[in-house]
């Protein structure tokens, strides 16, 4: 179950591009470059209830699952699991996205203020568990420069919200960063499982001849 955890990771990514692009061409008159990814996913939209549904929600989901798989190494390897669980936390934020806003009231809907709350606090639990997963990481001799400074990329996107008028490439460009950094969590991870079993075949290949010649 651990890796298919992990693969989940992996899935995330192109999973959350291919569904916005989808329910980005179903919806008439929507521009990527311009307008927010909720808006797909907002009272009154085309498709709103399978937008939420499979592009925030399972998206989440997905990073959940990858959660539970980076925790599931931790502990077999005797670590802390709180970087795993800031993982867990952002999936849950990225699947509370799927609450749909309302773009004619906006904050004088509750609906979009529980939205809002999951998007824009979604950013925390990415920041601590990306801070984190650079130390863990080094305690499993796992060592990774894009693990630790693709994160970065995050600092200037949002300067980029200021100087560019195009608020909707903006964000697909800081979503990505984070589900790539996870995607690439879960791949390295799973190198590492195959690395260790891999190991772990040979020296019981090596005992066994051993065994045979005795």
């Amino acid at each position: 179950m651990e890796n298919l955890f992990l693969r989940a990771g992996i899935l995330a990514t192109p999973w959350w591009a291919v569904t916005l692009l989808l329910f980005g061409t179903l919806e008439p008159n929507y521009s990527h470059l311009y307008k927010a990814v909720s808006e797909l996913g907002a009272f009154g939209a085309s498709n709103s209830l399978a937008m939420n549904f499979f592009c925030f929600f399972l998206t989440g989901v997905l990073v959940i699952l990858t959660g539970f798989g980076f925790k599931s190494v931790l502990e077999k390897n005797t670590l802390s699991a709180s970087s795993a669980w800031w993982l867990i936390a952002l999936g849950v934020m990225l699947a509370g996205a799927a609450v749909p806003a309302d773009f004619k009231l906006y904050f004088e809907s509750p609906w979009t203020l529980v939205h809002s709350f999951f998007v824009m606090l979604g950013v925390i639990p990415f920041i601590v568990v990306s801070w984190k997963a650079h130390y863990t990481l080094k305690k499993l001799n796992i060592s990774s420069a894009f693990i630790s400074y693709w994160p970065l990329l995050i600092v200037p996107t949002f300067f980029l919200h200021g100087v560019l008028n195009q608020g909707g490439l903006v964000q697909r460009l800081t979503i990505l960063i984070v589900l790539i950094w996870v995607s690439y969590l879960s791949w390295i991870l799973l190198k590492h499982n195959n690395a260790i079993k891999g190991h772990s075949l040979s020296r019981r290949d090596a005992i066994g001849s051993i065994d045979e010649i005795f």
